[in-house]
């Protein structure tokens, strides 16, 4: 997992990791009693990268680096660690899984009262989750949401290199990768289909993807 830790390093066009602090660290892993492998090693090569962590929504630490301060939420039997921009949505592990080192991630949208699984491994959910605020961090971006159906979900599928990067976010949410620099997200949107979002750290490629991606999802130049 360390290694695409790194891979989302260069995403962000960061040349080495990005870790929070020791001291940071260690006092999340005092308030959850310890802490699974995938989680720590994030915290030790992605943690630090802002975009990656606060674009959208939020990895939450002990000292509010990400606006939110970790203790906001009791760690009783889930250990939140991620929420969302509006504080609706809440991502986290069972305390029983604390010591496994790639647990489950959970979401709660209505204060703890039901979870449902989001992913099945933390690593995963993370690796998503980066990508989603890779969307809405990168310099060039086309603020219109793209609504599409199933059949422009399936094209944009065949038309466009498939990121690992895949999950249960929200109500699920697929990845692809024209150039190294630009992220497509394709999101379900229940039975109203799908949302799409992309941008780029190129404007030169933000405008190649656009050029493409519109007409595949029935849009007239």
């Amino acid at each position: 997992m360390e290694e695409r830790y790194l891979e989302l390093c260069k995403l962000f066009g960061l040349d080495a990791a990005s870790p929070l602090s020791e001291k940071q660290i260690e006092e999340i892993r005092d308030y959850f009693g310890g802490l699974p492998k995938a989680l720590e090693s994030y915290y030790r090569i992605c943690g630090g990268c802002s975009g990656m962590n606060s674009a959208q929504d939020f990895l939450l630490t002990a000292d509010k680096t990400y606006h939110y301060d970790l203790k906001k939420w009791e760690c009783g039997d889930y250990c939140v660690f991620y929420v969302e921009n509006q504080c609706v949505s809440v991502w986290a592990f069972k305390k029983s899984d604390i010591d496994k080192d790639d647990p489950p991630v959970y979401e709660t949208y209505d204060g703890g009262k039901t979870w449902f699984l989001t992913c099945d491994r933390l690593s995963q959910y993370l690796i998503s989750h980066a990508y989603l605020n890779a969307v809405f961090s990168f310099e060039y971006s086309d603020e219109d949401v793209i609504e599409a159906d199933g059949s422009h979900a399936k094209a944009i599928a065949e038309e466009f290199p498939h990121v690992d990067a895949d999950s249960g976010l929200y109500t699920g949410v697929k990845f692809y990768q024209p150039f190294d620099d630009t992220v497509i997200a394709v999101m379900n949107n229940d039975e109203e289909g799908y949302q799409v979002f992309f941008s780029s750290r190129s404007e030169e490629h933000l405008e190649e993807t656009a050029d493409i991606l519109y007409p595949l999802c029935g849009y007239e130049e």
